[in-house]
């Protein structure tokens, strides 16, 4: 019997690939010459440390919250080297002194404001000098409202909400790119992706797009859209009992616009819906005004390979 050629050429293939592929990156020619894969997209990895003890439903909503950013966005953001004292951004941080790959996000339960005050604060700790993005934050979660979050079915979008700040969502990161204007009584976002598929969702809307929010004078640094524009969307700066909080493909464009490779099919179904519909306008209970605290100024550190 004939050996089996297909086989023998498959076989001699995978040996010289295995030979060949530290050395080439692509290998052109015919079908039985030697073809590179291509390189895989950088996948995002969001490591979580919590700094005091959080119940395992509690663990369970902060890993699903991480998944509907992680199955969306990619990005490599190199390698930082983080050395500092305890309590150098916020009270309470450990000393730290290791070499870290990708965002790093702390998770504390504490008192904060009270009930029905700020739900959550953000607190953005080192920024890549390279991206504008944040690479280590501390997101802190009221004691004194989770019971009520939890209660009103709302926690994940909060905890969601938060990590869109820790993600770069943050005026530092679009600021610095030129892509916010606007004065206070309308500022926008002009990052072109979030700009193009809010034209294609919200087309009834004629003021300059993408509308940040204007109600706390804030002006473009108010982290927050526009919520008498977006009403219910998971970075709109209102939220209660009702809300679902879609990651839209709006929000996604923005972090696009950010530097991110961005899978836009993850994003949520979400219209821009008119507020004389009223489709999506059910009145918030909690808002997300001053949810991003600036304790200190972050530091700024270039990634390893890059100094």
């Amino acid at each position: 019997m004939l050996p089996d050629l297909t086989k023998i050429r498959r076989h001699f293939r995978e040996a010289l690939w295995s030979i060949a592929a530290p050395l080439c990156l692509a290998c052109g020619g015919g079908a039985d010459d030697i073809i590179a894969p291509p390189l895989p997209t950088p996948d995002l990895s969001i490591e979580v440390r919590y700094l005091t003890s959080m119940t395992a439903p509690h663990e369970a909503v902060v890993a699903a919250a991480v998944e509907r950013w992680t199955r969306a966005l990619s990005k490599d953001f190199g390698e930082f080297r983080f050395d500092s004292p305890a309590n150098e951004c916020f009270a309470g941080q450990p000393p730290m002194d290791e070499t870290h790959h990708n965002p790093l996000v702390f998770f504390s339960v504490g008192d904060i404001d009270g009930p029905g005050g700020v739900l959550a604060g953000t607190q953005i700790c080192v920024i890549s000098s390279r991206d504008t993005l944040p690479v280590l934050t501390h997101i802190r979660l009221d004691r004194l409202d989770m019971e009520s979050l939890e209660s009103r079915g709302i926690l994940l979008s909060v905890i969601t909400h938060e990590l869109g700040h820790a993600l770069g969502f943050i005026p530092r990161s679009y600021t610095s790119r030129q892509l916010a204007g606007g004065g206070t009584a309308d500022p926008y976002f002009s990052g072109p992706t979030a700009r193009a598929e809010f034209a294609k969702h919200g087309a009834w809307y004629t003021g300059v797009t993408v509308p940040l929010e204007n109600r706390y004078g804030g002006g473009p640094n108010d982290p927050h859209w526009r919520f008498s524009v977006f009403g219910d969307e998971v970075m709109s700066s209102g939220i209660g009992v009702g809300y679902t909080s879609p990651l839209s493909v709006i929000t996604l464009g923005l972090f696009q616009d950010l530097g991110y490779d961005v899978d836009l099919s993850a994003a949520d179904p979400y219209e821009v819906t008119p507020p004389s519909v009223g489709g999506n306008r059910l009145l918030p209970e909690f808002i997300f005004a001053n949810d991003l605290q600036a304790v200190t100024p972050p530091r700024v550190l270039t990634p390893l390979a890059l100094r």
